[in-house]
């Protein structure tokens, strides 16, 4: 019997509706839109990760650092004080912008893999999901 793969899951925190909806139609296209999650903001994240049992969670975050209600700094503030996660997700911040202080500051957490500008490509994206 041959096996099934296991694809990897995306939370894309973004307030860019429209990206969201493009990354959703593309990854339909190729029957994966099942492993990409979607939050506009930073309070819709922390709420969903709190609320998550194991098997719900990502294995991968994609971190905006400006969107409304709560920005990527308050993100990752917050991700901060639920320790019991960071082993199992890999969090990258992707933003457009270019200041040294934005890529510092976020660069001191530990479980901040790495800073990405924008635009995040599809190809990226894929990778994320097909990589096991």
């Amino acid at each position: 019997m041959k096996e099934m793969k296991q694809y990897n899951r995306i939370f894309f925190v973004d307030d860019d509706i429209e990206l969201a909806n493009h990354f959703k139609k593309t990854l339909k296209e190729k029957q994966l839109e099942e492993n990409l999650i979607h939050a506009g903001n930073g309070k819709e994240a922390i709420a969903y990760l709190k609320k998550a049992d194991e098997s719900e969670l990502p294995d991968y975050i994609l971190l905006d650092l400006y969107m409304p209600t709560m920005s990527g700094f308050e993100f990752l503030e917050k991700y901060n004080r639920i320790k019991s996660i960071h082993d199992k997700i890999e969090v990258y911040v992707c933003s457009s912008s270019r200041n040294k202080a934005d890529r510092d500051e976020v660069m001191t957490y530990p479980f901040v893999n790495a800073f990405l500008e924008k635009p995040i490509s599809e190809d990226f994206l894929e990778m994320l999901i097909n990589e096991t």
